[in-house]
């Protein structure tokens, strides 16, 4: 599975085990402290007009932070960002977990 394709409850769960918190949260939605995780990981997100305006996220990574990542999209922020998060730390192909 491609992160790309992730959403719901599945991408949430990943995005709690990428950042070593429990499972449950809902990111999606609303994402308490999400400004903290962007600093925490030097996480950038815009909308591309070259893509409709499509939302773009990528990890660039700190120390002691995700590793770097690919650019992912997503439909609104917190989708791409946590789509982001995913492939940083899993990969941007998934086997099924």
């Amino acid at each position: 599975m491609h992160v790309s394709d992730l959403t719901g409850r599945e991408l949430e769960a990943l995005i709690a085990e990428a950042l070593g918190e429990p499972a449950g949260a809902n990111y999606l939605d609303s994402w308490p402290r999400l400004d903290r995780v962007l600093e925490r990981h030097a996480i950038q997100v815009a909308p591309m007009p070259g893509k409709d305006w499509m939302w773009c996220a990528v990890v660039v990574g700190r120390p002691g932070g995700l590793p770097p990542g690919p650019w992912i999209e997503g439909s609104n922020p917190r989708l791409a960002v946590g789509r982001a998060i995913v492939a940083a730390r899993f990969g941007k192909d998934l086997e099924r977990r």
